[in-house]
Order: structure tokens, then sequence, then C-alpha cells
């Protein structure tokens, strides 16, 4: 199975059984959100990218990944409080996380950096969270 696809349904499924990240986004966790309106808040997988690494005679592969929180509407929501909490409880369900995946080995997941901004149609709060993980291949 391609790791990358493998990885991807690994942190989806991570995110939606963590309590602190659903009890901000109720199972809206998704690869890709359906088009049409989305209540708020959600996450959703941003680019992705992998790279051959083999370290000390490991076959393996680095993956980059972007997970994106999002928010808007009244209270905590109109300001970037709400979509700070989702993030941090993002990072916290992923950051030195191991996973167990059924045709590749995970040896482990970092948190690299996270930069929160406004879009632009000034409403919508979006954090956008970067990690890194080694898959080590069969």
């Amino acid at each position: 199975m391609d790791p990358v696809f493998e990885l991807k349904a690994a942190v989806i499924g991570r995110l939606k059984a963590d309590a602190s990240v659903d009890a901000f986004v109720f199972g809206r966790v998704y690869d890709r959100p359906a088009d049409g309106t989305k209540p708020s808040p959600y996450i959703s997988m941003g680019p992705w990218d992998a790279t051959t690494d083999g370290a000390e005679c490991i076959d393996g592969m680095e993956i980059n990944m972007q997970i994106d929180c999002w928010s808007w509407g009244s209270g905590e929501a109109y300001g970037s409080a709400e979509v700070s909490k989702i993030a941090g409880a993002v990072r916290a369900a992923l950051h030195e996380a191991e996973f167990e995946l059924t045709t590749n080995a995970l040896a482990t997941i970092s948190h690299r950096i996270t930069r929160y901004q406004r879009e632009s149609d000034g409403a919508t709060n979006r954090a956008i969270i970067s990690v890194t993980a080694f898959v080590e291949l069969p």
C-alpha cells in the first residue's frame, strides 16, 4: 500500500478519535471536504509530499504533511481563539505520535510549525499545521 495514503488515513483516524480535537470539530476531519457550505469549524488535509529517505540501511520515506484548521462565526470563532485552540489540540494529538500501520511501519511524526492567518474573505480564520513523518517501508 502507498505509504502516503496509509499515513493520511491513519492521521485522519487519529484526529477523529482524539477527544480534545473532537470537542471542537465534532468528527469533521476530511481528506477533502465536499463542495458547498461546510459547518464551522473543521479540519482538512492540505498538500503532502514524500521523499525517499534511506538511513542506516532502512528503506523509508519522509512525508511532509499540511493540516488545515478552519473557523468562522461569532464569539471565539470571530477572532483567532477558536482556530488556535483547534491547532493546539491537533498538535498535541500528533506530535511525537507513533502509528501502527498495516503495510508500513511509522517511526515517528513531529510537529514542525503552525501558521495562523485570516483568509481573504475577512471572516475565516485558518491555522496551517506542518508535520513531518518518517515511514519505514517493508
